[in-house]
Formats: structure tokens, C-alpha cells, sequence
């Protein structure tokens, strides 16, 4: 059976406490004011530091010494960059190249064949003026230089009077003048020739009354 403590056990105890008990309570007391005076020293020292701080060196010549200089046609930092487009965005950028190239190659294919046929119309065309070539424009009559100045006689005998370059000569109808024309009818206001050569034959002229000089 186990012994409980007996009474000198415990004063030993008690003694022992209270010894331990004055000693902190000593411990202590010297403590705490050293501790409150290094603390109140070190916040006067700090008060002192910033009044009387030692002034910082600035180095102007590192300043100049840059490693990165300033590019005026670099990026703006107080504006937004453009945002990239999405992948449905570049998928309708791609669609729409696609279609504007399609389309662009069915225009220059259309192109070649409009081309090609227009060669070959020309071609055919130029083959055909080969083997029926036009026939040249018929020659044309010879122009009559004088003028119809009037007439004298009765109306079945008149003779008729004519001028070319300040010489006057006349005719009877169905006489030859300048050798290629020959008077046909001599009117009251006018008179028609006609051409001496065959070619021109059923071709005629009226030359009108020359009025006032």
C-alpha cells in the first residue's frame, strides 16, 4: 500500500515554492526596467536618425548612364494595345480571304476565256476578209470646176454660158465641153451635165443659176 507525503514533506514543498516565488518576483522587477530603458533608448536614437539622418549621395552621372533609352516611336504605355482577334474572328478573316481569292480566280478565269474567244472571233474574221476580200469603193466622177453663168436663145436652140478660173465659154445641149463633160439639158436656172466616160454612166449633175458676182 502507497505512503502519502508526510507533514516535513510538505513545508519542504512549501518552502521550496516560495523561494522560487521570490526569486522571480526579483528576477523580474530588475528586468523590466532595463528592458523599458533600452526600449526608450532605441526610439530616441530612431527620432535622432531621422532628424538627423545622414543625407544620401545621388550619383547624377549613373543617372545619364541609361540602359534603356526612351524610342518616341516605341509603345505608349498610357494606351491600350489593340486587342488580338479571336479564334472566331481569325476563322471569318480566313473565310472571307478564302472567298475574295476564289472569287478572284474565277474573274481572271473568266477574264482568259473572254480573251481567248475574242482571239479566236478576230481570227476567224480575219480569215474570212482573206477569202472574200472587199471589193475597193467604186472611182468616182470627175469634179466639175466651172459655173452656170445663163443662157441665151429661144427655149429649142439655147446656148449656155459657163466660167471657170475668169474664162467664159459655151455650149449647146448635147455638146462636149473640157472634154469629159457634155451638156445634157439647159434649164431655165440650171443646167445638167454628164460624164463622157462610160464608167460613170446614168450619173449626172445639175449645176445651179450662178447668181450675182
Amino acid at each position: 500500500m502507497a505512503r502519502g507525503p508526510s507533514r516535513r514533506e510538505w513545508l519542504l514543498i512549501a518552502g521550496l515554492g516560495l523561494a522560487l516565488a521570490v526569486w522571480l518576483w526579483r528576477a523580474w522587477g530588475t528586468q523590466a526596467p532595463a528592458a523599458a530603458a533600452t526600449t526608450a533608448e532605441k526610439r530616441a536614437d530612431a527620432k535622432k536618425d531621422l532628424v538627423m539622418g545622414v543625407v544620401p549621395v545621388v550619383h547624377m552621372d549613373l543617372l545619364d548612364k541609361a540602359v534603356v533609352k526612351y524610342d518616341q516611336a516605341g509603345r505608349d504605355l498610357f494606351k491600350y494595345a489593340v486587342r488580338p482577334p479571336s479564334w472566331a474572328q481569325v476563322k471569318q478573316m480566313r473565310a472571307a480571304a478564302a472567298a475574295a481569292a476564289k472569287a478572284q480566280r474565277e474573274a481572271e478565269e473568266r477574264a482568259r476565256i473572254e480573251a481567248l474567244a475574242t482571239q479566236k472571233a478576230e481570227a476567224e474574221r480575219q480569215a474570212y476578209l482573206a477569202a472574200h476580200p472587199v471589193p475597193p469603193p467604186p472611182p468616182q466622177p470627175p469634179a466639175i470646176g466651172f459655173k452656170f453663168l445663163g443662157f441665151v436663145g429661144p427655149p429649142n436652140g439655147r446656148i449656155a454660158a459657163f466660167e471657170e478660173n475668169d474664162t467664159t465659154f459655151v455650149a449647146k445641149a448635147g455638146e462636149i465641153v473640157k472634154k469629159e463633160f457634155r451638156v445634157d439639158e439647159i434649164k431655165y436656172e440650171s443646167v445638167v451635165i454628164s460624164y463622157v466616160n462610160p464608167t460613170f454612166k446614168g450619173q449626172v449633175r445639175e449645176l445651179p443659176l450662178m447668181r450675182g458676182k
